[in-house]
């Protein structure tokens, strides 16, 4: 620490506290000061402290923070060297409304409240020169608090002309940005993202002709055939040009698809569940009918007779095995036990092999060894690969389905089908997972959706990899947990 601060040491630095004060009084009220060297994440003031004095920056930069209502730390600015601190002390003598920490290595220059009343009572034109100073210093840092709130809550940030010339762009985040950043001042807008066509221009020009704040929403597709979403928030300026605000919003828009496709499938449960109630309602009418038949001296007389109640029973006792299983379907209840998987795909396999969809098939398995029992409702992951593999079979025709299981290095266990189809493109890909979407002309499209319902209900994850011309792969990685151990 240094009392009274070499004047000549501030030769160089702007500071805007002190704008149009004589150099007479600059000196003396520099020669009052303390310096203070402040190591990286120390705080100068805190937030409560009494307002006793102010700051001055000579060195290094230093972070304004506010505690948020959970106690956090938020950063307000970020001040430089040259600007000051704590000097609504000046006015109000109030606690400090802020905590003032360096932001690495930093100088200050500090003015004991005593001191700078003294200096005032005796230099009055210098008092109100720094008081109309002071009223212009919060203007300048509202409005880079202001910038802040808009940087964080735009990907970038685009300024244009009337002609949609490029007069400034800035990239905030690393998320995959609309505009190029090689893109330059004075560059068409046009030009340097060519893929956003005239309908975008149109709607642009109509926004900005409104001349009030507005947004749109933006697909785009880049270069390397990936479809992005973008939301455009337009604030028209006074020369016909505009500031536009964007944001990347394609993970937004996977999440809230998956929502909606989730809430349909939800749905589609509900009213399995609800079929199968109503269907079991009259069934057990039925039943009770038949049971009585079965009794009746008339039956009991003849052979024909009870064969035929007796077959009937049957048929309505199946049917209401199927009713329940669309309501256990549609609740997907989990019925978990130690399971092992690789003699699950043994029997599964061995039992559908002799089916006629699966004669020109030739299923190939690299079952590992050591894997361990996993704890899974066994019905619901066989329900999961009576659909991987007729659809394999379905798309090749003739070929080899490869399953196989491991643990991977994180000791989770994997599955995976691979068939040598035709492949899937990448419009099919992106929707096979939806409720109701199916390429085949009998398909209902509820096989993979059910099939990813019941794999995340395992607490694990349903993957596809396609190839045009080469086949697909379906991988199930399940969390082991301590069972792996």
């Amino acid at each position: 620490m240094i009392i009274g601060w070499e004047v000549g040491l501030t030769d160089g630095l702007t500071i805007p506290l002190f704008d149009n004060l004589p150099e007479d009084d600059r000196a003396t009220l520099l020669r009052s000061a303390t310096s203070r060297t402040c190591t990286d994440g120390e705080a100068v003031i805190n937030e409560g402290d009494p307002g006793e004095g102010l700051f001055i920056i000579s060195a290094g930069e230093m972070l304004i923070e506010k505690a948020t209502i959970e106690g956090k730390a938020e950063v307000l600015s970020v001040l430089s060297a040259g600007e000051c601190f704590g000097e609504l002390a000046l006015v109000d003598h109030g606690p400090r409304s802020a905590t003032v920490r360096a932001r690495g290595d930093a100088e200050v220059l500090a003015f004991e409240a005593d001191s700078l009343d003294s200096f005032f009572a005796l230099h009055v034109e210098a008092h109100r020169s720094i008081l109309k100073n002071l009223a212009v210093i919060p203007s300048g840092r509202l409005r880079r608090l202001d910038e802040a709130v808009i940087e964080s809550a735009y990907d970038s940030v685009l300024l244009i002309d009337s002609d949609f010339r490029i007069l400034k762009h800035r990239r905030i985040t690393e998320r995959a940005p609309l505009i190029p950043t090689v893109s330059g001042k004075g560059t068409d807008l046009f030009e340097a993202v060519p893929r956003l066509g005239e309908g975008v221009r149109q709607n642009l020009s109509i926004l900005i002709q409104a001349d009030q704040l507005a947004r749109m929403s933006l697909e785009y597709e880049n270069d390397d055939g990936e479809t992005h979403y973008f939301e455009l928030t337009v604030a028209p300026g006074g020369d016909g040009g505009a500031s536009i605000g964007i944001r990347n919003v394609t993970e937004t828009r996977a999440l809230e698809t998956r929502l909606i496709q989730s809430e349909k499938l939800a749905m589609t449960g509900q009213m399995s569940a609800e079929i199968g109630h109503e269907l079991r309602n009259f069934l057990t009418v039925l039943i009770g009918h038949v049971d009585l038949l079965a009794i009746n001296p008339d039956i009991q007389g003849s052979e024909k007779g009870k064969r035929s109640v007796g077959i009937i029973g049957e048929q309505l006792e199946r049917v209401e095995k199927f009713a329940s299983g669309l309501m256990e379907m549609g609740q997907l209840k989990l019925k978990k036990e130690p399971s092992h998987v690789n003699l699950l795909i043994e029997k599964l396999i061995s039992f559908i092999q002799g089916q006629r969809r699966f004669r020109q098939v030739e299923f190939e398995l690299d079952l590992g060894e050591g894997v361990p029992l996993i704890e899974a409702d066994p019905g619901q992951l066989q329900q999961v690969l009576l659909n991987l593999f007729p659809n394999s079979a379905d798309a090749m025709g003739a070929g080899i389905v490869e399953v196989r299981t491991a643990l991977n290095d994180d000791r989770d266990l994997v599955v995976s089908v691979r068939d040598t189809g035709p492949g899937m493109p990448d419009e099919v890909v992106a929707r096979i997972f939806e409720t109701g979407f199916t390429t085949k002309d009998t398909g209902h499209g509820f096989g993979l959706p059910v099939c990813r319902r019941i794999v995340e209900n395992h607490s694990g994850v349903i993957e596809v990899e396609t190839e045009p011309g080469v086949g697909s792969t379906f991988t199930l990685t399940f969390s082991m947990g301590d069972e792996a151990e």
